[in-house]
């Protein structure tokens, strides 16, 4: 049956090779994927053609070396990458790493050419949701026996780590950063309500924004993005996993439970019936502009809220409030073998490097996102004397990965609608997790998620 499902993957991808062939001339002509020049871009006249392919760093001679090509999508980070591998090629002179820019998007298409014609990177990098798929095309190898007996895996996060697992628990590259959500609130709307902590629970939560909502100012007491797409479920995760469901188990009591939460908030007034159609940048604007006592806050929003509140309040952090237990979920992205490389042995070496503690954490400061490792957390004050940061390190250890699933984009779509349909009424959400469902249900009964 595997075997089968595998083939079936790769006569997808072929199909889907030959519309990227057929379109890929008029897409080049009208879309831009060049990278924003820096200095030492301009210094060193780096190349990036009309695929959005940046030519690397020319290197320095590197003599027998094993020739490892890391190809990834970090643009504000590229630069940061490249002191890695350079510090990684000047200790030893056995392995040579060379990273070259690939847009996100032609990065994504060069993959699934890739597991078709075997033209793939030596390691690729993926959106951690995005991995199972390419795992499942064959695009990755199993690398599970080449760290076997490492002990630092222990050391990783269970939610960044599993997003790099198969449905049998296979572990195909390893987590490079991370980021979750959790709550911020608005502590002078709090405070004028009565109120001096953020809330621990849903009851708390939902007494708190029926406090501090205010039609009169269109001030809601809670938002969040509700989107219909991949930010939706990503919001909505957290609430299903705090009620003790899984997505798994969407049509259970529990996950009912989680959406009927949100769908009261919405029809008593206390979230706006606009989060539908919020993005999680839509949500945030509105808190910092005052109109939402509360918000879902993710990691990356922190390098600029005191920018965009500007002091007209004061904010405080704290973990996404609990029903039967905490709950977030994860972002980031992901390392990979790619199938076919000959120097396999040479990239694990080059993923433990890069993975170590001190370098997740050393990488993550600069890229301001949470490390993949709980030790590496303690290892800098950026996570933990920011009490910011430190609500997001913590979460992490409630954080799961979305899926693992090769057919997470048909799971997520299902969720999202789901939810939408209950938060506009066209469904109740019992009726909306149903039908979830019966679309999530036979997916994973085929490929069940790893737990």
């Amino acid at each position: 049956m595997k075997r089968f499902k595998k083939l079936f993957a790769l006569l997808m991808a072929f199909c889907f090779v030959l519309v990227l062939l057929a379109g890929c001339k008029s897409k080049s002509e009208s879309t831009s994927t060049s990278v924003p020049e820096t200095k030492e871009d301009t210094a060193s006249e780096k190349a990036t053609d009309e695929t959005g392919t940046q030519e690397p760093t020319e290197a320095a001679d590197s003599g027998n070396a094993i020739e490892v090509s890391v190809w990834h999508y970090f643009e504000n980070e590229a630069e940061a990458l490249e002191k890695l591998a350079n510090a990684y090629n000047e200790m030893q002179d056995e392995i040579h790493i060379t990273c070259t820019f690939v847009s996100r998007e032609e990065l994504m298409k060069q993959y699934t050419i890739g597991a078709v014609s075997g033209e793939l990177p030596d390691i690729g990098m993926v959106d951690s949701p995005d991995m199972a798929s390419y795992i499942a095309l064959g695009v990755f190898e199993d690398i599970t026996d080449d760290l076997s007996g490492w002990e630092d895996l222990k050391n990783f996060y269970e939610g960044p780590l599993s997003s790099c697992k198969d449905g049998e628990g296979r572990i195909y590259g390893l987590p490079n950063n991370s980021n979750c959500l959790a709550l911020v609130c608005n502590m002078d709307l709090l405070n004028a309500a009565g109120f001096t902590e953020p809330p621990k629970t849903w009851d708390e939560l939902k007494e708190i924004a029926a406090a501090t909502t205010n039609p009169a100012n269109s001030v809601y007491g809670f938002a969040m993005s509700a989107i219909s797409n991949e930010e939706g479920t990503f919001q909505f995760i957290p609430w299903l996993y705090s009620a003790g469901a899984t997505v798994s188990s969407l049509s259970s009591d529990n996950a009912v439970k989680s959406l009927s939460f949100l769908t009261d908030l919405v029809n008593q007034g206390y979230m706006s019936k606009e989060v539908v159609n919020w993005s999680q940048g839509d949500a945030y604007n509105a808190f910092c502009a005052g109109k939402a006592a509360m918000l879902e806050s993710g990691t990356w929003q922190v390098s600029t809220i005191d920018t965009d509140v500007n002091g007209t309040f004061k904010y405080k952090y704290t973990l996404l409030p609990k029903d039967n237990e905490y709950s977030s979920v994860i972002g980031g992205e992901n390392f990979g073998v790619c199938v076919g490389s000959e120097a396999r042995d040479a990239c694990v070496n080059f993923l433990k490097y890069m993975q170590s503690a001190e370098n997740n954490a050393d990488w993550c400061e600069i890229a301001g996102k949470i490390p993949v490792r709980s030790d590496a957390a303690t290892l800098k004050d950026f996570w933990t004397k920011d009490e910011r940061y430190a609500v997001f390190t913590e979460g992490m250890n409630y954080a799961v990965a979305r899926g693992p699933h090769e057919e997470w984009p048909t799971i997520s779509e299902a969720i999202y609608s789901s939810v939408q349909a209950a938060l506009i009424g066209e469904k109740s959400p019992a009726d909306a997790m149903a039908g979830a469902a019966a679309v999530v249900d036979p997916i994973i009964a085929a490929n069940p998620i790893a737990e």
